[in-house]
C-alpha cells in the first residue's frame, strides 16, 4: 500500500520535474532559472528518499544530504557571482 503511494509520488515528481525543465530553460530572467534549478535540486532529493526507502537501502540518504548540501552550496555561489560578478 505505501509502496503504491510511493512510486505514485515518484512519478508525479518526474512530471513535475518536466513541467521545472520549462522554467529552467525558457525562464525570463535569472531570478527564474535559479528558483527553477533550486525546486529541480529539490525533486531530486525527494527521489532519492524515495527510492532509498522502496529498495531499502538507506545509505541513499547520506547520498540525499550530500546532495542537499551541494545544492546549497552552489545557490549560495551562483547568487554571489549574480550579485557582486565574481566568487572572491
Amino acid at each position: 500500500m505505501i509502496e503504491r503511494s510511493l512510486e505514485g509520488i515518484l512519478l508525479g515528481l518526474v512530471v513535475l520535474s518536466f513541467l521545472t525543465l520549462y522554467r529552467i530553460i525558457w525562464g525570463p530572467h535569472a531570478a527564474d532559472r535559479i528558483v527553477g534549478t533550486n525546486v529541480m535540486m529539490t525533486n531530486v532529493i525527494l527521489a532519492i528518499i524515495i527510492l532509498a526507502h522502496l529498495f531499502q537501502n538507506y545509505t541513499y540518504f547520506d547520498v540525499a544530504l550530500v546532495y542537499v548540501l551541494s545544492a546549497f552550496v552552489g545557490t549560495i555561489c551562483v547568487m554571489k557571482s549574480l550579485g557582486k560578478g565574481k566568487l572572491s
